[in-house]
């Protein structure tokens, strides 16, 4: 596609705007979009980062608007890594931030993931351990399920399958 300026080079530079449901499209090139008071405008408007990213996903203050307020200042008592710094640099810490920050990063990690709950790869040293663990969780909710419905029956044969995995876990630890 040809730019809608010059008409002579290829448009590199594409913009969409959406005003009361009229929308209009400009196509130019890298030269004539560079001299584009839109462009410029738009990308005046997309500056940010990594920190502003994060502080508007797990509700921090932009660099722009941090001076506004002084809001409560959360440290990690392990590695003094404060909040705002995961917000700016997107790393925690160490493990413990993870406890720590828990309030502040649970809410948005399930919206990202759909959970907080760790379900990837697992080192083989301590996989079969974690998988039991897993298991024996899953039983005990079935467990509570049964005995609201009184299925006590079933919940008797889920309570002795708990019993003996707990005992294989113990015996293998």
């Amino acid at each position: 596609m040809k730019c809608q300026k010059c008409q002579m080079r290829e448009a590199t530079s594409h913009m969409t705007e959406v005003i009361n449901g009229v929308k209009q499209e400009l196509h130019l090139c890298s030269e004539c979009a560079a001299a584009s008071p839109e462009f410029q405008a738009m990308k005046h408007g997309m500056d940010f980062g990594i920190g502003d990213f994060l502080g508007g996903i797990f509700g921090g203050k932009s660099k722009s608007i941090a001076g506004e307020s002084a809001p409560q200042k959360m440290v990690c008592p392990d590695c003094k890594m404060p909040f705002e710094e995961f917000l700016q640099k997107g790393r925690l810490g160490c493990g413990t931030c993870y406890s720590v920050f828990r309030n502040r990063l649970e809410r948005p990690l399930k919206q990202i993931h759909g959970t907080c709950e760790h379900i990837g790869k697992v080192p083989s040293r301590m996989g079969e351990s974690l998988r039991v663990d897993r298991q024996i969780s899953h039983l005990e909710q079935e467990l509570n399920a049964a005995v609201m419905k009184q299925e006590f029956e079933k919940a008797a044969q889920l309570r002795d399958q708990i019993l003996e995995l707990k005992q294989q876990n113990q015996e293998e630890a």
